[in-house]
């Protein structure tokens, strides 16, 4: 009885222990360069992230996390801090001024020299106008 007794609590801690979650997502993070790639992929890194790996080429981030430690909202908010605008979630302007002037992904000029089409967030167009015509964001 007592061996059947552990065997069940055993199998009870095991099994509670194996239900963290473990989620997968990509997302689109606007960036130009190797410096974007780093600022952005160690911004990504918080507690609770095991995999964080953006592609300059294709601009997704490459996510794995365990969503008892942290949310995609918690990933995406550092990675606004940075600088970096996420798809829905942009930046704000003084999130954005603090970065390199070579990873002005929002500039034109910069955008075309990469061979990138329109960023994140219109040229010219400030955190405050993206908002104010329906884009959508978390600030």
């Amino acid at each position: 009885m007592k061996t059947t007794i552990s065997a069940l609590f055993l199998a009870f801690v095991l099994s509670a222990s194996g239900q963290s979650k473990i989620t997968e997502t990509t997302i689109e993070v606007d960036g130009l360069c190797g410096m974007c790639e780093e600022r952005i992929e160690n911004a990504a890194y918080i507690k609770g992230v095991k995999k964080a790996d953006w592609s300059q080429e294709t601009h997704q981030l490459d996510l794995i996390f365990r969503s008892d430690k942290t949310t995609l909202t918690e990933i995406i908010a550092a990675i606004n801090e940075v600088g970096h605008d996420v798809k829905d979630h942009l930046a704000t302007d003084e999130q954005y001024a603090n970065i390199h002037g070579c990873c002005r992904f929002r500039d034109a000029d910069l955008r075309a020299s990469h061979g990138l089409g329109d960023p994140l967030c219109k040229p010219g167009e400030t955190h405050e106008e993206h908002h104010a015509h329906g884009g959508k964001d978390k600030h």
